[in-house]
């Protein structure tokens, strides 16, 4: 199948076909003593079974002892060999890899690494680190910062763009990954389930799992609809996006505190896709740049001779030639910008403290508070920003550009649609006196 990369991120574990992702596999397993279960059907068992979960074998690699009654379960470093084999077991793998692996791996963890990756299917070819080949494929000269948000922590990576990318400082901020945002989450929609339907979905086991099944669905609608209606075992309960958002804003505040320590005055902070499924992520910080899926791939393909090494031996590359200063062009929000607090449409100002949906019909754009039947995108307020989170399969323009990821507003923005005239300003209301 050639050339590709398997992105090491304990959120999941994705395979790239050049730049198509063909798997993504959360690093949790489930230990049981005649079998082994990783990736996604160990995610689907881990609440009902917890005793026998292990989600911190990539985080905490190494060769130390775990009490198991599991002969193949010395250590994580047997989890992390039985991960990569679940991987082969499931799609083609390419056959050359380049390896993507976070910048907060000690050199004992990537020796390991390389020693397991020898005794698995994946033919390895590079060692890169993934934040650096991220800012070097898309990033303007500067100090930049890369945002990765990992299952126990997110990653914070500064990277010096000059005529080489090069990777400064990598640190972490713990209890800040996808399972705390979760865990959070779940309080919320357990109160909701308590308070309107007197049900307590974590009084069992199974009722915990299928809580935590359901909930990226529920999250995501809430994100495009502005509330969902969660339904769990024939019981209903409403929870709003700003009841998420502020469940989100204590996990935030800790990465912003980073950031805002590592960043420099005209920082670009480069955030991975997971942050668009985390509400109040797009507006994690000012000057905010949002990655593709698949930026990483994206990025090593253009790069895969410099990286490629012929040897056996794989050292770390940490350091890859910059994209040409001509051919870069970010969108992000200037600091310097005022934010928008209002959608001008026509004659009306609306304000945004409640969700907002944009859609069209009969050739005419509408801005409106409740859902359509087919709303196109919706505009959220968070921490005093107003992000606009197009939905799938829509093309909507912004300032004259097709757009698909999530981007904070600045007054002045002018959103519209392919062949439409009209258009909807985001403007900035501000209030004097008393």
């Amino acid at each position: 199948m050639g050339q590709g990369v398997l992105e090491i991120n304990d959120c999941g574990l994705r395979v790239f076909n050049g730049t198509d992702e063909v798997l993504d596999s959360p690093g949790v397993a489930i230990i049981e003593p005649q079998q082994i279960l990783v990736g996604t059907a160990a995610l689907m068992r881990a609440r009902s079974h917890p005793t026998q979960v292990n989600n911190q074998f990539w985080r905490r690699l190494s060769l130390e002892s775990l009490k198991s009654e599991n002969v193949r379960c010395r250590h994580h470093a047997d989890l992390a060999y039985c991960h990569l084999q679940e991987l082969s077991e499931h799609c083609d793998l390419p056959e050359e890899v380049v390896l993507a692996v976070p910048g907060n791996f000690t050199r004992e963890q990537l020796a390991l690494l390389l020693g397991i990756i020898n005794e698995s299917p994946v033919n390895a070819v590079a060692l890169v680190d993934a934040a650096t080949a991220c800012i070097g494929g898309c990033a303007p000269r500067g100090v930049q910062l890369h945002i990765e948000l990992q299952r126990h922590q997110t990653l914070v990576s500064r990277v010096a763009v000059h005529e080489q990318a090069v990777l400064d400082i990598a640190e972490t901020v713990s209890d800040s990954g996808l399972q705390n945002f979760q865990d959070a989450w779940a309080r919320v929609f357990t109160d909701a389930f308590i308070m309107q339907c007197r049900f307590d979905p974590l009084h069992s086991a199974e009722a915990e799992q299928q809580l935590y099944d359901m909930m990226p669905q529920w999250v995501n609608r809430a994100m495009r609809q502005g509330e969902v209606m969660a339904e769990l075992d024939d019981r209903t309960a409403k929870i709003s996006l700003r009841q998420l958002q502020d469940a989100s804003t204590p996990i935030l505040s800790r990465v912003r505190a980073l950031i805002d320590n590592l960043r420099e005055s005209n920082s670009i902070i480069f955030v991975s896709h997971r942050w668009a499924e985390i509400p109040g992520g797009a507006q994690l910080a000012e000057r905010i740049h949002l990655l593709p899926h698949n930026a990483v791939a994206q990025a090593l393909a253009k790069r895969w001779q410099e990286v490629h090494s012929d040897s056996g031996a794989l050292p770390l590359v940490n350091a890859v030639s910059a994209a040409p200063a001509n051919e870069v062009a970010v969108q992000v929000n200037s600091a310097a910008e005022a934010a928008a607090t209002h959608l001008l449409y026509g004659h009306r100002a609306l304000a945004a403290q409640q969700p907002l949906f944009v859609s069209w019909q009969d050739g005419k754009l509408s801005v409106t508070p409740t859902p359509p039947n087919h709303p196109a995108a919706t505009i959220t307020s968070h921490a005093g920003k107003l992000a606009l989170r197009v939905d799938a399969g829509t093309k909507l323009m912004l300032n004259g550009r097709e757009i698909a990821a999530p981007v904070n507003l600045s007054a002045g923005d002018k959103i519209g649609a392919p062949e439409l005239d009209e258009v909807i300003t985001a403007i900035s209301v501000e209030h004097y006196g008393a």
